[in-house]
């Protein structure tokens, strides 16, 4: 990420830090947030606090996560202002999650490869400690990486950005740098992702929701180890 591009992103303000010394008045740098409103066929549908910046991949991959489209094409109109995120939809009833089927498997080394790669690029965090990371990979190379102050924003322009640039969700895995509830694992699976890892715990919920669906779920994701939670064999040890 360019540094203009993270200046956008962290904003500088004076703080007062203990130490060992006492209080010393020193810089430090913040993430930024920004409100959003998004309006879909006219209704207020969604309100979220994200980090600026790929709000096209946020919308879309929220979109999608949530059953609302399929492809690119169902979304017939995008406008902003300063208020809202307005678009119109060709709309149908989100039908019930399918179970993944696709017989996509992945040694274990390249999830940990894709979590130790994904801290060397969250540059913003490493400046401020503020945000969340998410990676989606194919089986040797990443593909998209977004970093935002909400882990679930994150994940929805993560997966926005890899719906727009046509990448098979259905051959690729997501690793989170957070824990990951029954929500976000529901939102990956509707997007027919089969592979899933993240830095820490599953919910209950999400490891008997991934178990149903076919979806592999790895937490404690870190250094040189991992738990598979369900669908281990999705897995290969090499």
């Amino acid at each position: 990420m360019a540094g203009t591009v993270i200046m956008d992103y962290t904003q500088q303000r004076m703080i007062q830090r203990l130490t060992e010394r006492g209080f010393e008045t020193v810089s430090d740098l913040l993430a930024v947030e920004k409100r959003i409103v998004l309006k879909v066929n006219g209704e207020e549908t969604l309100s979220a606090s994200c980090s600026p910046g790929r709000l096209r991949g946020l919308i879309y991959g929220f979109l999608l996560s949530t059953g609302m489209i399929y492809t690119p094409d169902d979304v017939l109109s995008f406008s902003q202002n300063k208020r809202y995120v307005s678009v119109d939809i060709r709309h149908a009833e989100p039908p019930p999650i399918a179970p993944i089927r696709q017989p996509f498997v992945i040694p274990a080394k390249q999830l940990l490869i894709t979590a130790e790669e994904s801290k060397r690029r969250g540059r913003i965090f490493q400046r401020t400690g503020g945000t969340h990371s998410v990676a989606i990979s194919t089986a040797s190379r990443i593909m998209v990486f977004v970093e935002d102050i909400s882990r679930t924003c994150a994940l929805e322009k993560a997966v926005g950005e890899a719906f727009i640039s046509q990448v098979d969700l259905s051959h690729a895995f997501v690793f989170l740098s957070s824990r990951i509830d029954e929500q976000m694992l529901a939102r990956l699976a509707r997007c027919g992702v089969p592979i899933i890892g993240c830095v820490s715990a599953p919910t209950a919920g999400a490891v008997e929701l991934a178990e149903r669906l076919g979806v592999c779920l790895c937490g404690f994701v870190r250094g040189q180890r991992l738990n598979v939670y369900s669908h281990p064999e999705r897995i290969t040890y090499e």
